[in-house]
C-alpha cells in the first residue's frame, strides 16, 4: 500500500459537509449543455471532481450573465456612434460582473470570464460584444458545446490560481504545482496539462484538534519534501509539521520498512529496480 493510500484510508470524509460540495449540488444543472464534452470522473480522487466541476459551473454562470447583459446594453447603445458601442457595452458588462465579484483572470490584454472558450473567443466577448448577437456567435447562447475547449489544459495554472477555484498555491516544480484546499484539508499536485497527478490528505482522523497556525509555511516544507522524492524525508515532514498523527506516522514508517524488506528480497531473486517498484 502506498503512502497516499494509507493517508486516504485514515482521512475523515469531509466532502458532504463542505461549501464546495454544497455549491456543486445547488448549481450543477447549469452543466447540462456542456457535460458531454467534459468527462470528469465521478470517482476523481480527493474531491478534485468538485473543484473541476465547480470551475465549469462558474464559467457557465459567467457566460449566461454576460449574454443576458449584452442583450440589455446592446439595446441601450443604439443611440451611441457605432465605433463607440463595443467599448460602452464592455464597460457596462464588466461593471455588472465586478459588482457581483464574478471570477476571471487576465491573459495578455483581456479578461477571461468564460474559460470553456478559447482566448480568442473571450476577446470577442470583451472587445467586440456586438458580434455576439450575430451569426455564428449567436448560436453559442443555446449551443455552447460547439466552441468548448479543454480549459484545464489550455489555461491550467492561470485557471487554478484564479477566483474560479478555492485552491491556494503552495509550491511549484518543473511540470507541476502543489495547491492546498482548506475545506478538504488536502494538497493537490496538478500537472501542466491541468490534471491531478497526486493528492495528499492531511489531518487524519486520529488528530483531535490539529493546529492550523502558520499552515502555509508548513505546507511549503511538506511540498518541498514531496518534490525531493525521498520517501522517508516526506513522511518525516508530514509528522514534523503536525499534519498527521503519531499513529499514522508509525504506520507509514512501518509500511516503508516492509517495502524495503520486500525490495531487498526481490533483488536477491534477480528482479530489476523497475520490477521491484
Amino acid at each position: 500500500m502506498s503512502i497516499f493510500e494509507i493517508l486516504k484510508k485514515k482521512k475523515k470524509n469531509m466532502f458532504s459537509q463542505s461549501k464546495e460540495y454544497a455549491f456543486y449540488q445547488e448549481n450543477n444543472k447549469v452543466l447540462s449543455k456542456i457535460s458531454s464534452f467534459y468527462k470528469i470522473g465521478l470517482n476523481e480522487l480527493g474531491g478534485f471532481k468538485y473543484i473541476q466541476n465547480n470551475i465549469l459551473i462558474r464559467a457557465m454562470q459567467n457566460k449566461e450573465l454576460i449574454e443576458k447583459n449584452l442583450e440589455k446594453y446592446q439595446l441601450a447603445s443604439l443611440s451611441i456612434p457605432v465605433e463607440e458601442r463595443n467599448l460602452y457595452i464592455r464597460d457596462k458588462v464588466w461593471a455588472e460582473l465586478d459588482e457581483l465579484n464574478a471570477p476571471y483572470f487576465n491573459i495578455d490584454r483581456g479578461r477571461i470570464y468564460i474559460p470553456i472558450y478559447s482566448r480568442g473567443l473571450n476577446l470577442i466577448y470583451n472587445d467586440e460584444p456586438t458580434k455576439i448577437g450575430e451569426y455564428p456567435y449567436s448560436e453559442l447562447k443555446e449551443k455552447p458545446l460547439t466552441a468548448c475547449v479543454d480549459l484545464f489544459d489550455v489555461y491550467n495554472f492561470d485557471l487554478y490560481e484564479s477566483s474560479f477555484s478555492n485552491l491556494i498555491k503552495i509550491k511549484e516544480d518543473k511540470s507541476s504545482r502543489a495547491y492546498y484546499h482548506e475545506e478538504f484539508e488536502t494538497i493537490f499536485i496538478i500537472n501542466d496539462q491541468g490534471r491531478l497527478d497526486n493528492y495528499i490528505p492531511l489531518f487524519d482522523k486520529y488528530m483531535k484538534n490539529p493546529t492550523k497556525e502558520n499552515l502555509k509555511e508548513r505546507l511549503e516544507i511538506i511540498a518541498e519534501n514531496y518534490y525531493s522524492n525521498v520517501r522517508r524525508h516526506f513522511i518525516a515532514s508530514l509528522y514534523e509539521q503536525n499534519t498527521i498523527s503519531y499513529k499514522t506516522y508509525k504506520l507509514l514508517k512501518r509500511n516503508t520498512s516492509l517495502r524495503k524488506i520486500k525490495k531487498a528480497k526481490l533483488f536477491l531473486k534477480g528482479k530489476t529496480a523497475d520490477e521491484v517498484l
